[in-house]
């Protein structure tokens, strides 16, 4: 698959089968993650913690659907990985490049995951949620001053990648020439 087709097949997948990531595939995932551009080279900014723990996991999407007020919700679709990025607590003003580095990190390892075949859904709001519960925090073992961005839903899947109809206007546009 080329570049392109990743991007244009790409979707977010909610449904995932009970079996576990190979190592081989987690390994592709992260070094995916590895090869992504971080602002001015500075990697010790950016932490990947992967959880396939499905005790933690239940606790992570527990918290999510209790903040968005609904238990009935299961915000990581029973996902066998999540894969937490986090970075070093931004100084005032500077919070974008910290939450783009992770981002685009995110994104990396989404692209990875659709070349692979795996189901991947980037995950927003449980890691919001998630930074602001500091039993879970803890649990992350991060390094001194980092805290969660966003997070990746892996996992195997019985859904189909295919190619997307992409509207060229849904994103406003103007050029200043």
């Amino acid at each position: 698959m080329n570049t392109l087709d990743a991007l244009f097949f790409r979707k977010s997948v909610r449904s995932y089968t009970p079996d576990d990531l190979t190592q081989e595939e987690l390994a592709l995932i992260l070094k995916a993650a590895n090869a992504s551009p971080v602002a001015r080279g500075i990697y010790e900014a950016v932490h990947l913690t992967v959880i396939t723990d499905r005790e933690l996991l239940e606790k992570i999407d527990r918290n999510c659907a209790a903040g968005f007020g609904d238990m009935s919700r299961r915000p990581l679709y029973h996902a066998p990985a999540l894969i937490v990025v986090s970075g070093k607590k931004p100084a005032p003003g500077m919070e974008n490049v910290t939450y783009s580095n992770c981002a685009i990190i995110v994104h990396n390892m989404s692209l990875a995951a659709v070349e692979l075949g795996l189901g991947q859904c980037c995950i927003w709001g449980a890691t919001a949620m998630m930074a602001k519960n500091e039993e879970l925090v803890a649990k992350l073992n991060l390094p001194e001053g980092f805290v969660p961005c966003c997070s990746l839903l892996l996992g195997k899947t019985e859904e189909k990648y295919a190619l997307r109809q992409i509207p060229t206007d849904r994103i406003g546009c103007n050029f200043v020439k």
